[in-house]
């Protein structure tokens, strides 16, 4: 019995270290629009905007998908925590907004990052769990962000990337989108609440999968000993 149980917990380590991508869908309704001219120094809020070339107004449904990573690397620490990041990691925001694909095309750059904040004292001893795409190309670059956010800083458990995401456990649920024209430095806006979030899958890595596999090879063993004993 004492072989069986060192067995149990080295399968059970060894498998707790390696990795899953979470993958979640996302409804959000826009509430809140801007646009701004850093040149002029001005701008406010606005019902409506074309300036990404594709006309965006407050009321619209976004609908998105993302995915992250739990090993995804750490890259340091900005502002309110750690940012995680690495190019081949399952970390992605792809999101549709009155239709059309926000992606841009012909992008230059394309990378997606995951911050978490745990008790950070920047946001007043809350929790925040941040997924950003980020992306550029000749013309523009655009932040795709979605924020999940705890007054409270019981939401996470400390700076790791998180397993599946409560909802519940965060206080406000946001979806940030900032669109800049690279020619005149105009900037357009977008937020608003997420309105579902629903778990589609959650995938063992390729790693994770061969652990497993192991483990279930390291029980048969121990299965046909005892039928031999």
């Amino acid at each position: 019995m004492k072989t069986i149980g060192i067995f149990l917990a080295s399968a059970a380590l060894c498998a707790s270290a390696h990795a899953t991508v979470y993958e979640y869908d996302f409804t959000a309704n826009i509430q809140e629009m801007v646009e701004f001219s850093p040149s002029t120094g001005t701008g406010g809020l606005v019902g409506s905007s074309s300036m990404s070339g594709n006309t965006v107004s407050v009321g619209d449904f976004v609908y998105g998908h993302f995915s992250y990573d739990t090993v995804t690397g750490l890259i340091g620490n900005f502002g309110a925590g750690p940012v995680y990041s690495a190019s081949g990691a399952g970390n992605s925001v792809v999101a549709n907004l009155a239709g059309h694909n926000l992606a841009l095309a012909s992008t230059t750059s394309d990378s997606t990052l995951v911050q978490v904040s745990n008790n950070a004292a920047i946001l007043g001893g809350g929790d925040s769990l941040a997924i950003g795409n980020v992306q550029e190309n000749a013309a523009a670059s655009q932040m795709m962000v979605l924020d999940f956010f705890d007054q409270t800083g019981n939401a996470l458990a400390n700076d790791s990337i998180p397993g599946t995401i409560d909802a519940s456990a965060f206080s406000q649920s946001t979806f940030y989108y900032l669109y800049t024209n690279k020619g005149n430095r105009n900037m357009m806006g977008a937020n608003g609440a997420l309105t579902s979030l629903t778990l589609v899958t959650a995938v063992p890595e390729a790693d994770s999968y061969a652990m497993l596999l192991s483990g279930l090879g390291i029980l048969g063993l121990l299965a046909r000993r005892r039928r031999q004993k």
